[in-house]
């Protein structure tokens, strides 16, 4: 099916596979499928039972989904997906992102929290958790927790942060060809 504008302000379920140009949630969709969509706007909440590639995602509500492949994510409220791969993840202030996030790079902004990233370049600002950062470059500033973070060339940890464990290794496990 194929869908050039979608505005949702009720309730909504669709039977994928969707392509569509761009779509507005401001209640809720449900696309049971994959969802191939150029933009998606999530004021509400929106649940794909299987894939969901994008070019542009901005969530102000909740986002659930398998997986989610996007060239940028901005995540104002919650998402969840066993890994999202993308360019560049924002992980907005008091927002939560369960599951992986594997991307060139992503900033978690303050009081947020995220599972397990896996990035280029990471930054996680002041009071924001992780549970696992792998990155080639990371910055930790003051009052940020990381369980564990295991880098290849700098991190930047402030002496302030609460940081368990960390190592140093020869590569991560990037999905994505950054520079």
């Amino acid at each position: 099916m194929g869908i050039e504008e979608l505005r949702v302000g009720g309730s909504v379920k669709l039977r994928g596979p969707i392509k569509a140009g761009r779509i507005d949630v401001g209640g809720s969709l449900h696309v049971d499928g994959d969802l191939e969509v150029e933009a998606l706007k999530i004021g509400g909440a929106a649940s794909v039972t299987g894939n969901l590639r994008a070019a542009e995602v901005v969530v102000g509500g909740s986002i659930k989904a398998k997986a989610i492949k996007v060239d940028v994510i901005k995540v104002g409220g919650e998402a969840e997906a066993e890994k999202i791969v993308a360019r560049e993840v924002v992980v907005g202030k008091k927002s939560r992102v369960r599951g992986e996030i594997n991307a060139c790079k992503v900033t978690v902004e303050k009081d947020a929290e995220v599972d397990k990233v896996v990035g280029y370049e990471v930054v996680l600002r002041r009071g924001s958790e992780a549970n696992r950062v792998e990155a080639y470059k990371v910055v930790v500033e003051e009052d940020a927790e990381v369980r564990e973070l295991v880098y290849v060339e700098s991190a930047e940890v402030d002496e302030e942060a609460d940081v368990k464990k960390v190592s140093r290794v020869e590569s991560v496990n990037l999905e994505l060809k950054c520079a």
